[in-house]
Protein backbone atom coordinates (compact mmCIF):
# COMPACT_ATOMS: atom_id res chain seq x y z
CA UNK A 1 0.00 0.00 0.00
CA UNK A 2 1.26 3.94 -0.98
CA UNK A 3 -0.46 5.99 1.54
CA UNK A 4 -0.53 9.90 0.25
CA UNK A 5 -1.22 12.07 3.75
CA UNK A 6 -1.93 15.61 2.76
CA UNK A 7 -2.18 17.72 6.31
CA UNK A 8 -1.13 21.43 6.92
CA UNK A 9 -1.08 24.63 8.73
CA UNK A 10 -1.15 23.55 12.27
CA UNK A 11 -0.58 20.76 14.28
CA UNK A 12 -4.39 20.44 14.69
CA UNK A 13 -4.31 18.78 10.96
CA UNK A 14 -0.72 17.38 10.92
CA UNK A 15 -0.69 15.60 14.26
CA UNK A 16 -3.99 13.12 13.42
CA UNK A 17 -1.95 12.75 9.92
CA UNK A 18 1.23 11.62 11.83
CA UNK A 19 -1.24 9.22 14.04
CA UNK A 20 -2.21 7.83 10.36
CA UNK A 21 1.81 7.38 9.22
CA UNK A 22 2.17 5.89 12.25
CA UNK A 23 0.33 3.16 11.75
CA UNK A 24 0.50 3.28 7.96
CA UNK A 25 4.26 2.90 8.72
CA UNK A 26 3.49 -0.51 11.45
CA UNK A 27 1.90 -1.94 8.68
CA UNK A 28 4.50 -1.85 6.16
CA UNK A 29 3.23 0.95 3.92
CA UNK A 30 4.92 3.31 1.99
CA UNK A 31 3.78 7.34 2.90
CA UNK A 32 3.89 10.23 1.54
CA UNK A 33 3.40 13.79 3.25
CA UNK A 34 1.79 16.30 1.54
CA UNK A 35 2.36 19.46 3.05
CA UNK A 36 3.16 23.50 3.55
CA UNK A 37 5.75 25.75 5.07
CA UNK A 38 3.22 26.40 8.01
CA UNK A 39 2.75 22.58 8.65
CA UNK A 40 6.36 21.57 8.24
CA UNK A 41 7.01 23.08 11.74
CA UNK A 42 4.73 20.24 12.97
CA UNK A 43 6.60 17.38 10.79
CA UNK A 44 9.49 16.70 12.93
CA UNK A 45 9.38 12.89 13.37
CA UNK A 46 6.66 12.61 10.78
CA UNK A 47 7.53 9.12 9.16
CA UNK A 48 7.17 8.94 5.94
CA UNK A 49 9.14 7.95 2.72
CA UNK A 50 9.14 11.64 1.17
CA UNK A 51 7.83 14.82 2.05
CA UNK A 52 6.65 17.49 -0.64
CA UNK A 53 5.90 21.46 0.37
CA UNK A 54 3.25 22.84 -1.76
CA UNK A 55 2.40 26.01 -2.80
CA UNK A 56 -1.12 26.81 -0.88
CA UNK A 57 -3.78 29.72 0.09
CA UNK A 58 -6.61 29.61 2.18
CA UNK A 59 -9.42 28.84 -0.48
CA UNK A 60 -11.76 31.36 1.37
CA UNK A 61 -9.51 34.45 0.52
CA UNK A 62 -11.50 37.64 0.43
CA UNK A 63 -10.60 40.24 -2.10
CA UNK A 64 -9.86 40.15 -5.76
CA UNK A 65 -6.36 40.50 -5.10
CA UNK A 66 -6.30 37.90 -2.35
CA UNK A 67 -8.77 35.64 -4.45
CA UNK A 68 -6.18 35.48 -7.45
CA UNK A 69 -3.46 34.79 -5.21
CA UNK A 70 -5.12 31.95 -3.93
CA UNK A 71 -6.20 30.96 -7.40
CA UNK A 72 -2.51 30.74 -8.46
CA UNK A 73 -1.07 28.58 -5.27
CA UNK A 74 -3.95 26.50 -5.91
CA UNK A 75 -3.35 25.60 -9.30
CA UNK A 76 0.55 26.12 -8.82
CA UNK A 77 0.17 23.11 -6.15
CA UNK A 78 -2.25 21.15 -7.76
CA UNK A 79 0.60 20.31 -10.56
CA UNK A 80 3.50 20.20 -7.75
CA UNK A 81 1.17 17.48 -6.16
CA UNK A 82 0.44 15.61 -9.51
CA UNK A 83 3.75 15.77 -10.31
CA UNK A 84 4.33 13.85 -7.00
CA UNK A 85 1.59 11.66 -6.33
CA UNK A 86 1.96 9.75 -10.37
CA UNK A 87 5.77 9.60 -9.31
CA UNK A 88 5.42 7.76 -5.91
CA UNK A 89 2.61 6.14 -7.31
CA UNK A 90 0.01 6.15 -4.69
CA UNK A 91 -2.73 4.07 -4.22
CA UNK A 92 -4.84 6.04 -2.27
CA UNK A 93 -5.11 9.91 -0.54
CA UNK A 94 -6.15 11.04 2.91
CA UNK A 95 -6.70 14.53 3.32
CA UNK A 96 -6.57 16.29 7.27
CA UNK A 97 -7.58 19.98 5.85
CA UNK A 98 -5.54 22.63 6.04
CA UNK A 99 -4.64 24.50 2.83
CA UNK A 100 -2.51 21.50 1.28
CA UNK A 101 -5.71 19.57 1.36
CA UNK A 102 -7.22 21.55 -1.19
CA UNK A 103 -4.67 20.96 -4.47
CA UNK A 104 -3.26 17.32 -2.79
CA UNK A 105 -7.38 16.44 -3.15
CA UNK A 106 -7.81 18.03 -6.50
CA UNK A 107 -4.47 16.29 -8.02
CA UNK A 108 -5.16 13.05 -6.76
CA UNK A 109 -8.85 13.14 -8.44
CA UNK A 110 -7.54 14.37 -11.45
CA UNK A 111 -4.97 11.29 -11.62
CA UNK A 112 -8.42 8.83 -10.51
CA UNK A 113 -6.66 8.06 -7.06
CA UNK A 114 -9.10 7.47 -4.55
CA UNK A 115 -9.68 9.51 -1.66
CA UNK A 116 -11.24 10.13 1.36
CA UNK A 117 -11.20 13.15 4.21
CA UNK A 118 -10.54 13.31 7.85
CA UNK A 119 -12.49 16.27 9.48
CA UNK A 120 -11.16 16.82 13.37
CA UNK A 121 -13.22 19.58 14.53
CA UNK A 122 -16.93 19.52 15.10
CA UNK A 123 -17.46 22.06 11.99
CA UNK A 124 -16.16 20.89 8.31
CA UNK A 125 -13.34 23.14 7.41
CA UNK A 126 -13.28 25.21 4.12
CA UNK A 127 -10.62 22.95 2.45
CA UNK A 128 -11.95 19.88 3.56
CA UNK A 129 -15.04 21.00 1.94
CA UNK A 130 -13.79 21.32 -1.28
CA UNK A 131 -12.01 17.91 -1.01
CA UNK A 132 -15.37 16.18 0.22
CA UNK A 133 -16.80 16.81 -3.12
CA UNK A 134 -14.60 14.11 -4.98
CA UNK A 135 -13.94 12.24 -1.86
CA UNK A 136 -15.70 8.90 -1.00
CA UNK A 137 -15.90 8.88 2.75
CA UNK A 138 -15.45 11.78 4.98
CA UNK A 139 -14.32 10.50 8.39
CA UNK A 140 -15.18 12.80 11.42
CA UNK A 141 -13.73 12.89 14.77
CA UNK A 142 -17.27 14.18 16.82
CA UNK A 143 -20.16 12.83 17.80
CA UNK A 144 -22.00 15.03 15.02
CA UNK A 145 -20.51 16.94 11.89
CA UNK A 146 -21.83 20.52 10.50
CA UNK A 147 -21.63 22.07 7.12
CA UNK A 148 -21.28 18.77 5.15
CA UNK A 149 -22.38 18.22 1.54
CA UNK A 150 -25.50 15.96 1.12
CA UNK A 151 -24.85 12.55 -0.44
CA UNK A 152 -21.66 11.49 1.52
CA UNK A 153 -21.02 8.53 3.04
CA UNK A 154 -20.11 9.93 6.88
CA UNK A 155 -18.29 7.79 9.28
CA UNK A 156 -17.67 8.72 13.01
CA UNK A 157 -14.23 7.49 13.69
CA UNK A 158 -12.01 10.04 16.41
CA UNK A 159 -9.40 11.86 16.10
CA UNK A 160 -5.90 9.50 15.47
CA UNK A 161 -3.64 10.39 17.99
CA UNK A 162 0.27 9.75 18.31
CA UNK A 163 1.75 7.07 19.86
CA UNK A 164 3.31 9.79 22.66
CA UNK A 165 -0.24 10.52 23.33
CA UNK A 166 -1.30 6.92 23.68
CA UNK A 167 1.73 6.12 26.32
CA UNK A 168 0.47 9.33 28.32
CA UNK A 169 -2.51 7.99 28.83
CA UNK A 170 -1.95 5.05 30.22
CA UNK A 171 -0.68 7.39 33.81
CA UNK A 172 -3.38 8.16 36.06
CA UNK A 173 -4.74 11.16 37.25
CA UNK A 174 -3.14 11.84 41.04
CA UNK A 175 -5.16 14.73 42.78
CA UNK A 176 -2.64 17.56 44.29
CA UNK A 177 -3.42 16.85 48.25
CA UNK A 178 -1.09 18.94 49.86
CA UNK A 179 1.78 19.03 47.35
CA UNK A 180 2.90 21.08 44.42
CA UNK A 181 -0.01 22.26 42.21
CA UNK A 182 1.04 21.29 38.21
CA UNK A 183 -0.64 23.84 35.57
CA UNK A 184 -0.32 23.83 32.60
CA UNK A 185 -0.72 26.93 30.11
CA UNK A 186 -1.02 26.57 26.08
CA UNK A 187 -2.86 28.39 23.55
CA UNK A 188 -1.00 27.26 20.26
CA UNK A 189 -0.03 30.24 17.58
CA UNK A 190 -2.84 32.04 17.75
CA UNK A 191 -3.63 31.90 21.59
CA UNK A 192 -0.26 32.18 22.83
CA UNK A 193 -0.66 36.25 23.19
CA UNK A 194 -3.77 36.32 24.91
CA UNK A 195 -2.46 33.95 27.28
CA UNK A 196 0.63 35.28 28.07
CA UNK A 197 -1.31 38.85 28.43
CA UNK A 198 -3.92 37.39 30.88
CA UNK A 199 -3.10 34.35 32.96
CA UNK A 200 0.24 35.29 34.46
CA UNK A 201 -1.59 38.08 35.92
CA UNK A 202 -4.94 36.23 36.79
CA UNK A 203 -2.05 33.60 38.76
CA UNK A 204 -0.21 36.45 40.44
CA UNK A 205 -3.70 37.09 42.09
CA UNK A 206 -4.51 34.08 43.95
CA UNK A 207 -4.33 33.68 47.30
CA UNK A 208 -0.94 33.11 48.48
CA UNK A 209 -2.11 29.44 49.68
CA UNK A 210 -2.32 28.25 46.97
CA UNK A 211 -0.13 30.66 44.21
CA UNK A 212 3.59 29.13 46.52
CA UNK A 213 2.06 25.56 45.78
CA UNK A 214 2.11 26.19 41.87
CA UNK A 215 4.50 25.15 39.09
CA UNK A 216 3.54 26.57 35.90
CA UNK A 217 4.50 25.19 32.50
CA UNK A 218 3.83 27.93 30.08
CA UNK A 219 3.53 28.07 26.38
CA UNK A 220 4.76 31.67 25.31
CA UNK A 221 5.95 33.06 22.65
CA UNK A 222 9.71 34.87 22.52
CA UNK A 223 8.19 38.48 22.22
CA UNK A 224 6.09 38.06 25.30
CA UNK A 225 8.26 35.93 27.31
CA UNK A 226 9.41 38.90 28.89
CA UNK A 227 6.74 40.48 30.28
CA UNK A 228 5.32 36.88 31.24
CA UNK A 229 7.87 36.16 33.15
CA UNK A 230 8.18 39.51 34.88
CA UNK A 231 4.78 38.94 36.15
CA UNK A 232 5.47 35.69 37.69
CA UNK A 233 8.66 36.83 38.90
CA UNK A 234 7.08 39.56 40.56
CA UNK A 235 4.84 37.36 42.14
CA UNK A 236 7.30 35.31 43.57
CA UNK A 237 6.38 32.67 41.76
CA UNK A 238 10.01 30.78 40.86
CA UNK A 239 8.75 27.39 39.66
CA UNK A 240 7.82 29.01 36.06
CA UNK A 241 8.82 27.12 33.00
CA UNK A 242 8.24 29.47 29.80
CA UNK A 243 8.82 28.26 26.28
CA UNK A 244 7.71 29.05 22.61
CA UNK A 245 6.75 25.21 22.05
CA UNK A 246 7.08 21.71 23.80
CA UNK A 247 8.17 18.74 21.94
CA UNK A 248 6.96 16.64 24.64
CA UNK A 249 3.29 18.61 25.01
CA UNK A 250 1.27 14.80 25.39
CA UNK A 251 3.52 13.92 28.66
CA UNK A 252 3.39 17.42 30.37
CA UNK A 253 -0.41 17.17 30.04
CA UNK A 254 -0.16 14.22 31.91
CA UNK A 255 2.04 15.56 34.28
CA UNK A 256 -0.83 18.09 35.39
CA UNK A 257 -3.69 18.72 37.60
CA UNK A 258 -5.08 21.83 35.17
CA UNK A 259 -5.00 22.34 31.79
CA UNK A 260 -5.53 25.81 30.00
CA UNK A 261 -6.00 25.57 26.35
CA UNK A 262 -7.62 26.27 23.18
CA UNK A 263 -10.69 23.86 22.35
CA UNK A 264 -8.62 23.02 19.09
CA UNK A 265 -9.84 19.58 17.97
CA UNK A 266 -6.39 17.94 19.22
CA UNK A 267 -6.36 19.36 22.24
CA UNK A 268 -9.51 18.13 22.86
CA UNK A 269 -9.08 14.73 22.07
CA UNK A 270 -5.99 14.54 23.60
CA UNK A 271 -7.32 15.97 26.74
CA UNK A 272 -10.30 13.12 26.66
CA UNK A 273 -7.95 10.18 25.83
CA UNK A 274 -5.15 11.34 28.54
CA UNK A 275 -7.78 12.31 31.07
CA UNK A 276 -6.86 15.75 32.76
CA UNK A 277 -9.13 18.56 33.79
CA UNK A 278 -8.71 22.03 31.83
CA UNK A 279 -10.66 25.53 31.07
CA UNK A 280 -11.10 26.01 27.64
CA UNK A 281 -10.93 29.05 25.96
CA UNK A 282 -12.51 28.80 22.50
CA UNK A 283 -10.71 30.83 19.80
CA UNK A 284 -13.02 33.63 19.07
CA UNK A 285 -11.81 34.00 15.26
CA UNK A 286 -11.88 30.04 14.58
CA UNK A 287 -14.09 29.62 11.07
CA UNK A 288 -17.70 28.90 11.95
CA UNK A 289 -17.09 29.19 16.20
CA UNK A 290 -15.84 25.55 15.22
CA UNK A 291 -13.49 25.43 18.57
CA UNK A 292 -16.79 26.40 20.73
CA UNK A 293 -18.64 23.60 19.07
CA UNK A 294 -15.70 20.81 20.15
CA UNK A 295 -15.56 22.53 23.50
CA UNK A 296 -18.88 21.22 24.44
CA UNK A 297 -17.32 17.74 24.82
CA UNK A 298 -16.12 17.57 27.38
CA UNK A 299 -18.07 20.91 29.09
CA UNK A 300 -21.15 18.72 28.26
CA UNK A 301 -19.44 15.65 30.62
CA UNK A 302 -18.21 18.34 33.63
CA UNK A 303 -15.06 18.02 32.07
CA UNK A 304 -14.23 21.30 31.83
CA UNK A 305 -14.97 24.53 32.22
CA UNK A 306 -15.21 27.20 29.42
CA UNK A 307 -15.11 30.78 29.01
CA UNK A 308 -15.34 32.69 26.13
CA UNK A 309 -12.96 35.42 25.10
CA UNK A 310 -15.11 38.41 25.31
CA UNK A 311 -15.68 36.91 29.23
CA UNK A 312 -11.56 36.48 29.69
CA UNK A 313 -9.70 38.80 32.07
CA UNK A 314 -7.11 38.35 34.78
CA UNK A 315 -10.07 38.62 37.74
CA UNK A 316 -12.38 36.30 35.39
CA UNK A 317 -9.68 34.06 35.02
CA UNK A 318 -8.89 34.13 38.73
CA UNK A 319 -12.29 33.38 39.95
CA UNK A 320 -12.32 30.24 37.90
CA UNK A 321 -8.51 29.25 39.36
CA UNK A 322 -9.61 29.74 42.61
CA UNK A 323 -12.67 27.39 42.01
CA UNK A 324 -10.40 24.45 40.58
CA UNK A 325 -7.58 24.45 42.55
CA UNK A 326 -8.91 24.50 45.66
CA UNK A 327 -10.80 21.56 45.20
CA UNK A 328 -9.10 18.77 44.60
CA UNK A 329 -11.72 16.34 44.57
CA UNK A 330 -13.69 18.11 41.78
CA UNK A 331 -10.54 17.89 39.59
CA UNK A 332 -10.48 14.09 40.06
CA UNK A 333 -13.79 14.21 39.10
CA UNK A 334 -13.22 16.15 35.87
CA UNK A 335 -10.34 14.05 34.77
CA UNK A 336 -12.55 11.01 35.28
CA UNK A 337 -15.39 12.77 33.20
CA UNK A 338 -13.17 13.25 30.56
CA UNK A 339 -11.19 10.37 30.21
CA UNK A 340 -12.47 8.17 26.95
CA UNK A 341 -14.74 10.88 25.77
CA UNK A 342 -13.84 10.93 21.68
CA UNK A 343 -13.68 7.28 20.13
CA UNK A 344 -10.86 5.63 20.12
CA UNK A 345 -8.84 3.57 17.87
CA UNK A 346 -8.44 6.14 15.13
CA UNK A 347 -5.71 5.55 13.20
CA UNK A 348 -6.58 2.39 12.73
CA UNK A 349 -10.19 2.74 11.61
CA UNK A 350 -8.52 5.65 9.12
CA UNK A 351 -6.03 3.17 7.91
CA UNK A 352 -8.43 0.55 7.05
CA UNK A 353 -10.33 2.64 5.37
CA UNK A 354 -7.80 4.12 3.02
CA UNK A 355 -7.44 0.53 2.08
CA UNK A 356 -10.80 0.35 1.25
CA UNK A 357 -10.85 2.78 -0.80
CA UNK A 358 -11.79 2.04 -4.61
CA UNK A 359 -10.45 3.84 -7.70
CA UNK A 360 -12.99 5.29 -9.67
CA UNK A 361 -15.79 4.96 -7.10
CA UNK A 362 -17.24 8.41 -5.76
Amino acid sequence: MRLALAAGGTGGHMFPAQAVAEEAKARGWSVILLTDARGDRYADGFPCDQKLLLKAASPSSRGIGAKLSAGMALLQGTGQAKKALKSFGADAALGFGGYPSAPSMLAASQLNIPTGVHEQNAVLGRANRLAARKAQFIAHAFPSLSKTPGKIRLIEAGNPVRCAVLEAASQRFEPPGQGPIKLLIFGGSQGASLFARVFPKAVASLNETIRQRLHITHQVSDSDREDAQTTYTEACLNNVELAPFFTDLPQRIADSHLVIARSGASSVTELAVIGRPSLLVPLKIAMDDHQRANAEVLTGAGAAELILEDDLSPDSAAAILTKLLGDPQHLTAMAESAKGRMTEGAAKRLADLAKGLTPGHI
